[in-house]
């Protein structure tokens, strides 16, 4: 057996691997969410306009990673980046977490262009730090929706403490990311001190470096941060859209700009593929929480038919795969065999 074919049946295995947990979610649903799911008229407009969002979402997200990687000096075309996130996004359903992914995409740049390592990693850093970003900004938003007076309350912690404590972390947040992007060679220096220090001299190595090559593109950088909340915001509006196409009385749009970005952060810790499994889970106890009144609607289920429109996008990605070029097969195999040091730098 060629070493292609391995390749080729090892990354087939690894894909079904969302599909097995998918199916095992499945099998454990309540029957009574399956009787009350059948005696509903699901409305296939809504959830065809669910996809339109998610893709839009997607390709939101694909130009973000472009814009970062052009003020970096690295030429990509729109296309490009385009054809090769296409690819990173299919890799993260048969990878554990994202990584599969984004040291695809570091090894590809850094290939690219020779001299230029530190500029392709930081790319892809802040790519996904931007992204989870967005995510803690719309948790914000939408807890700054929910009444002071409402009974949401999660281990013991009121809505009021859970909003100072979001508050507090997107403040810290904000103020970090200014610090190192705005600051000047004092910063530079500071860095390099704390890079020796233990503990948290390994953080500030792979954090700081990456976010000090975008000081001289700060508003690339604040453009990112603003797509990172439209990518996030749009996967809400199509997992909400879905809720609604599914079921009579599922939670508002507000209380899904609670529960969503939670649930995605919860789902973005590298524990299953693309976090399969995990954002089902924390969607569901968010059902049964966040709503002001009771839902007829399965977190689970709704969360699922999310994770199925991701994959029906995922998919779409195999097209740029099976016919990628020689420079694109070239980096996918040097990232399977000598992508540790990048992945080590990734985090």
């Amino acid at each position: 057996m060629s070493q292609r074919l391995k390749t080729i049946l090892l990354n087939l295995a690894k894909f079904m691997v969302p599909m097995v947990i998918i199916g095992y979610l499945l099998w454990r649903m309540d029957p009574e969410d399956w009787e009350r799911l059948r005696e509903r008229s699901i409305s296939y407009p809504v959830l065809a306009a669910a996809w339109g969002v998610a893709l839009i979402a997607i390709i939101l997200s694909f130009v973000r990673w472009w814009v970062l990687v052009r003020c970096q000096g690295i030429a990509l075309s729109l296309i490009e980046s385009l054809r090769l996130s296409s690819i990173c996004f299919l890799l993260s359903f048969v990878s554990v977490g994202s990584v599969g992914g984004d040291l695809f995409k570091a090894v590809f740049l850094a290939r690219r262009s020779p001299g230029q390592r530190v500029e392709a990693v930081a790319s892809v850093v802040v790519d996904r730090g931007s992204g989870l970003y967005g995510l803690l900004l719309l948790v914000v938003l939408g807890l700054m929706m929910r009444e002071s007076s409402d009974t949401f309350e999660f281990n013991g912690i009121g809505i009021n403490d859970i909003k100072w404590l979001v508050g507090i972390l997107a403040t810290v947040g904000t103020f970090v990311l200014a610090f190192l992007v705005f600051g000047g060679r004092v910063v530079d220096r500071m860095i390099k001190r704390l890079s020796n220090v233990a503990l948290i001299g390994p953080a500030i190595v792979k954090i700081g470096p990456p976010l000090r090559t975008f000081h001289v593109h700060p508003w690339a950088f604040g453009l990112s941060l603003l797509m990172s909340v439209g990518v996030q915001g749009l996967l809400v509006v199509s997992l909400c859209l879905i809720a609604n196409a599914m079921y009579a009385s599922p939670p508002t749009f507000a209380e899904h700009f609670v529960i969503v970005p939670i649930g995605m952060l919860a789902s973005a810790l590298p524990i299953t593929p693309a976090g399969v499994g995990v954002l089902e889970a924390t969607i569901e106890t968010l059902y049964h929480l966040v709503p002001a009144r009771v839902t007829d609607a399965s977190g689970t289920l709704v969360a699922l038919v999310f994770e199925l429109v991701k994959v029906v996008l995922a998919i779409m990605g195999t097209i740029f795969y099976w016919t990628a070029g020689k420079e694109v097969q070239a980096s996918l195999e040097y990232a399977e065999t000598h992508g540790d040091e990048l992945e080590r730098e990734l985090g």
